[in-house]
């Protein structure tokens, strides 16, 4: 179904943790900081980008990680407006998100995916990914919509003026955590197909209800292997021991 309610970052927030109303409660069992990544180990491992560019990162008022604590009182930090906490919460709702059900997964990752669906079509992606460099010249028009801008990349401000054209869009779930997602679907023409990717990425088909055909995200499958990677200040492209997945909504 489609959100009835108006967008807004806080309604994105309360309808994600909404959800976890019908999830039994964990205790967290591990947390694990490192440079751009946060982990929080309840029924599973929960991930998210940390949302803020800062290093090191200001973790004094985030909670030690050997501190015991309900996943889902972490998770409510989701609401916060310090988008170290918020990402910390992100990370503790996806530790308790039900495995995806596997009838509407699709077997490509999100790169290729964007690849293939955006043939002869104006492209946009916010978040400068990894894969963007490989795909200039590949559309009918592609933007990148960057706050720290790299070359060629567009300014996050000029959204509202571009992003209106693009068929197809591609955004990064750190904007759950920064509070930006609200915005950006605003100004997304309502034709337009939309992704949400990344290993922030909530795999729960809540997230159709903004509007998003297809929702990819990550299941980690080596606890150990991430966490030293995590530990070790690698980006997440870097991180090993994980397994992408892409839920494609209804038609």
């Amino acid at each position: 179904m489609k959100f009835s309610k108006k967008i807004t970052s806080s309604a994105i927030s309360d309808h994600l943790l909404r959800q976890l109303e019908d999830i039994v409660d964990q205790p967290v069992s591990r947390l694990t900081y490192g440079s751009h990544i946060v982990a929080v180990e309840s029924r599973t491992m929960g991930l998210a980008t940390w949302a803020s560019a800062k290093h090191p990162l200001p973790l004094k008022d985030l909670p030690e990680p050997g501190t015991a604590v309900s996943a889902k009182a972490l998770a409510q930090l989701l609401k916060d407006d310090n988008p170290l906490k918020s990402s910390l919460g992100l990370a503790a709702l996806n530790s308790l998100l039900p495995d995806p059900e596997t009838d509407n997964q699709v077997d490509i990752n999100a790169g290729d995916l964007l690849m293939e669906l955006g043939q002869g079509k104006v492209v946009a992606v916010i978040g400068h990914f990894p894969f963007v460099e490989k795909m200039q010249g590949c559309f009918k028009k592609f933007m990148v919509f960057e706050k720290k801008p790299q070359a060629g990349d567009l300014e996050a401000d000029l959204m509202p003026q571009h992003l209106p054209a693009a068929e197809i869009v591609a955004i990064t779930a750190t904007t759950l955590a920064n509070k930006t997602l609200a915005g950006i679907l605003a100004c997304c023409s309502a034709s337009a197909v939309k992704l949400i990717i990344g290993p922030s990425t909530p795999l729960s088909p809540v997230m159709f209800d903004f509007g998003f055909t297809y929702v990819a995200g990550t299941i980690v499958k080596d606890k150990e292997v991430v966490r030293q990677g995590i530990e070790n200040g690698l980006a997440f492209k870097q991180i090993r021991g994980v397994r992408h997945v892409i839920l494609r909504g209804d038609d």
